[in-house]
């Protein structure tokens, strides 16, 4: 009953023209956050003020920051994305508050899936962009961006990224293109039977592979489970490990010039699950960049001389995706670290579905996704 009159008496607030509005406005948002009467997810609670409140930030007392570093942590250690031992430190040293720069940071899957832009007419947000070239309108229609980061214009030159060349031209008989999974050994689906490969995100990574060399593309598909150390999960390593794997393949096949890291994503109950794409029930994708930044600015340790290419591949491959299949992708996330992103100008990190999917809609998105990157890479797009 509390919460409802909390409520109620928030979007009365929003109605009035108050000197006090903000200041309950935040009070009722720290009670109510604190209390966990908005939170089933330790970020829901700040994210439904926004999203109320028109993404006006309530939360900026010292009090809010300390409630903002403990959500951090939660989603570090909570998230389908999740760094290494030494990323989670620096995660919770960098743990306040929304991101610096000239963007708000944007953060949680309940915003996601307001941004989520399903249903029709996307096309239509691709040409206002090229328009308009505007990177305001680019980070708040193409971008989920986390609260262990920050942008700036100049990282964004939204031209450039939409005409930077990341064509790459078919050698019959090389592999150009590596898949790797370094959550292989955690990542299933809904009905995946327990311990049965093919039902996992690896499994889904072997139709990605099959449909890219229908596409033209030499594909060389490590099944390493990358988060599978001494029998055990262990996904604090994760990323280190796989960092080895990508510089053995890439040593190994030196005309591996596209690294897909293919996860599955994690999102809770009652969340949007599936598109249909020829007339098949078909996991939606979220492409994802790595910043090598905090809310403070670039993390040294973790520099990306790739970043730009990465930011203006995952950009292209978003928007074709738009104009060719309505609702398949979700907006791109960016978060604070590296990934491993830094190994190639044409590096992805792809969450294709998520626990609520079946493995045959996971594998249903293969194909779509596989005629995007394709296309992409062989020049064959809209105004790029």
């Amino acid at each position: 009953m509390l919460s409802i009159g909390a409520i109620a008496l928030l979007f009365y607030l929003e109605c009035m023209d108050s000197g006090y509005k903000n200041t309950v406005l935040e009070q009722i948002g720290i009670s109510l956050y604190e209390s966990g009467l908005l939170a089933s997810k330790m970020e829901q609670g700040p994210v439904f003020l926004r999203l109320a409140m028109g993404n006006q930030f309530f939360f900026s007392t010292a009090r809010s920051e300390k409630l903002a570093k403990k959500s951090l942590i939660y989603r570090e250690n909570q998230s389908g994305t999740q760094g290494t031992g030494e990323q989670l430190a620096e995660a919770e040293n960098e743990a306040q508050l929304y991101s610096s720069g000239d963007a708000s940071a944007v953060a949680g899957e309940n915003l996601a899936q307001v941004q989520a832009m399903g249903g029709s007419g996307t096309a239509a947000y691709v040409n206002k962009l090229r328009e308009s070239k505007d990177v305001n309108y680019l980070w708040n229609h193409f971008y989920i961006i986390d609260s262990t980061t920050s942008v700036k214009k100049n990282l964004f030159p939204v031209e450039e990224m939409l005409k930077r060349n990341m064509t790459l031209k078919q050698k019959p008989g090389k592999k150009q293109i590596l898949i790797y999974h370094t959550h292989g050994a955690s990542e299933a689906f809904a009905d995946s039977q327990k311990g049965k490969e093919s039902d996992s995100i690896v499994g889904v990574g072997t139709e990605l592979a099959k449909e890219l060399e229908k596409n033209g593309y030499g594909v060389y598909h490590d099944k390493t489970k990358y988060d599978q150390i001494n029998g055990t999960i262990d996904r604090s390593k994760a990323y280190n490990e796989s960092l080895e794997g990508i510089g053995r393949a890439m040593a190994q096949n030196p005309d591996i010039q596209v690294t897909i890291d293919l996860h599955r994503d994690s999102v809770g109950k009652n969340k949007q699950t599936f598109t249909m794409i020829d007339g098949k029930r078909t996991a939606i994708v979220m492409f994802f960049n790595g910043m090598s930044r905090s809310k403070s600015g670039p993390i040294d340790y973790l520099h990306n001389p790739n970043l730009e290419a990465n930011l203006s591949f995952s950009l292209q491959l978003k928007c074709h995706a738009m104009e060719t299949y309505e609702g398949f992708t979700k907006p791109i996330y960016l978060k604070g670290y590296r990934y491993n992103l830094h190994m190639a100008e044409r590096a992805l990190l792809v969450e294709l579905g998520n626990e609520n999917n079946t493995v045959e809609e996971a594998k249903n998105a293969a194909a779509p996704l596989a005629k995007v990157i394709a296309d992409v890479l062989k020049g064959e797009v809209n105004g790029f």
